[in-house]
């Protein structure tokens, strides 16, 4: 019986991904949300001079998620 050689060269492996950055960048988000949450909350807050200025950047950083997650749901939509 002869010996075949495999001519199939193998396929490039994808580049590896390191999911660690993903899960400190959410968890960074998740921090630095609440702290304006938590802000919009108190009746001196610590990030704005006013409870005013308080809410309007808890509501400005909820907007901006709300676009990012637009945003990437539209990325995962486009036709490669």
């Amino acid at each position: 019986m002869a010996n075949t050689a495999n001519t199939e060269t193998p396929a490039p492996k994808a580049e590896s991904f390191d999911r660690s950055s993903v899960t400190r960048t959410f968890a960074r988000l998740k921090h630095e949300v609440s702290e304006l949450v938590n802000d919009a909350g108190r009746s001196r807050p610590f990030y704005a001079v006013s409870k005013d200025e308080a809410v309007a950047k808890r509501d400005a950083a909820l907007k901006v998620l709300d676009e990012l997650a637009q945003r990437i749901d539209t990325l995962k939509k486009e036709a490669n």
